[in-house]
């Protein structure tokens, strides 16, 4: 998986019930979530917790960002550091990474999946409005 972008235009959407919605949608699937919002924008990272997964990747969550104004806003996602105190980084210091294929192909695998059902679920909310 790959940090991916994608910018909405002439939406009119409320952003911080889309970036409650994906948080929300993330807790539903099981995920342990942080968020803050930051000048214009939001972050919010998602991290499932257990032995084997703190063992492979301990430092390591989903990172969603939303910047923008509610008619033209951009959503990004990918994956990033947990960061301890989110309330405390900027929203620049927020760095999407993607992972390294050759290393952890099962993870990627697996990360390529939640990307894509994420991506739908932000369509269908951006469509309702939210």
């Amino acid at each position: 998986m790959r940090a991916a972008s994608r910018q909405y235009l002439g939406k009119n959407c409320n952003v911080e019930k889309l970036a409650d919605a994906l948080e929300e949608y993330f807790e539903t699937h099981g995920y342990v979530t942080q968020s803050a919002q930051k000048g214009g924008g939001y972050v919010i990272q998602a991290r499932k917790e257990g032995f084997l997964r703190d063992l492979l990747a301990a430092d390591r969550a989903f990172t969603v960002t939303l910047t923008g104004k509610p008619e033209d806003f951009t959503v990004s996602f990918g994956i990033g550091k947990w960061v301890q105190n989110l309330a405390m980084a900027t929203l620049e210091g927020v760095a999407l990474v993607p992972i390294l294929f050759f290393v952890e192909v099962p993870i990627s695998l697996w990360s390529y999946e939640i990307e894509r059902e994420f991506w739908s679920y932000v369509e269908q909310q951006v469509e309702l409005r939210v």
